[in-house]
């Protein structure tokens, strides 16, 4: 891996286009639904670099876990020095939290709470357990408040129905992911439900939250929220995470911990898809 591709690779480009899309996925939940041309390109810029900054400053609280648990990874490898992966999130951070005072006050606030709550996670909540699993899926629910507040211009009651679901599936991912993690959070004294109960407990308590948010899902549709387009997409997402339910809990492997964690991802993505179409028709 070259330089360049390391500073591309460290900012995680999947997970930045998947806040992206809950951006545009809180746009289609909102009251208005509307998004102007700037708006989705300022947007897009500032979930991609707010993701991308609190991604180096992971790899940088992590990199002497990920030697162990990801030694792939550009600081845990040695391509990007620490001092500099510092500088370049701090980079990332100032272009993100500008480009969305840009769009808003509002979103600028948004912006700046998620991105010191995602700090305080990467440098000492993760050490928490199950309260950092909450802050970070706390997190990861903040795009689509910011695609919301964008397009109505305020912060409105009717997205936080929709972050439940959001909240609790990825919970039980960052549960799982801690069955992964075991050997290295260790080093941190990360106290994971992994670590603390053991990978079987782990694995069952990240189940519950999956079939939680499965339970949870059709309750928009009940409300009125979104269309009868948004059901058959969403239970397609649900059969995943049930699936995915069954696999860590016949194996609690770090092996399968992993597959499980990426592929609840696909998953999520597919939610968010219910989401837009669900929202927008």
């Amino acid at each position: 891996m070259n330089q360049f591709k390391a500073y591309v690779m460290v900012t995680r480009p999947p997970n930045g286009i998947l806040m992206f899309i809950g951006i545009l996925a809180g746009v289609a939940l909102s009251y208005s639904k509307i998004i102007r041309l700037e708006e989705l390109v300022y947007s897009f810029i500032v979930a991609y670099t707010l993701n991308g900054s609190s991604m180096v400053l992971n790899d940088y609280f992590d990199r002497e876990i990920d030697k162990i648990n990801a030694p792939h990874r550009p600081l845990a490898s040695g391509l990007i020095k620490p001092s500099h992966a510092i500088l370049y999130s701090i980079i990332l951070a100032l272009i993100g939290i500008t480009f969305a005072a840009l769009i808003s006050s509002y979103c600028m606030i948004i912006a700046i709470i998620s991105y010191i709550v995602a700090f305080l996670y990467n440098s000492s909540w993760k050490k928490s357990g199950l309260t950092g699993n909450f802050i970070v899926s706390l997190v990861v629910s903040a795009p689509f408040i910011f695609g919301a507040t964008m397009s109505d211009g305020y912060i409105s009651e009717r997205i936080m129905i929709f972050i439940i679901p959001v909240i609790l599936s990825n919970t039980g991912r960052e549960i799982i992911k801690g069955i992964a993690d075991i050997e290295g959070d260790a080093i941190r004294d990360v106290k994971s439900i992994a670590r603390i109960k053991g990978a079987d407990k782990a694995a069952l308590m990240g189940a519950i939250f999956y079939i939680s948010a499965v339970l949870f899902s059709p309750i928009p549709y009940f409300m009125g929220l979104v269309s009868q387009a948004y059901l058959p997409i969403v239970l397609m997402a649900d059969a995943g995470f049930i699936q995915c339910s069954i696999k860590i809990i016949k194996s609690p492997s770090r092996e399968n911990a992993i597959k499980v964690k990426n592929e609840t991802l696909g998953w999520m993505l597919v939610a968010l898809i219910a989401y837009i179409i669900g929202g927008i028709l």
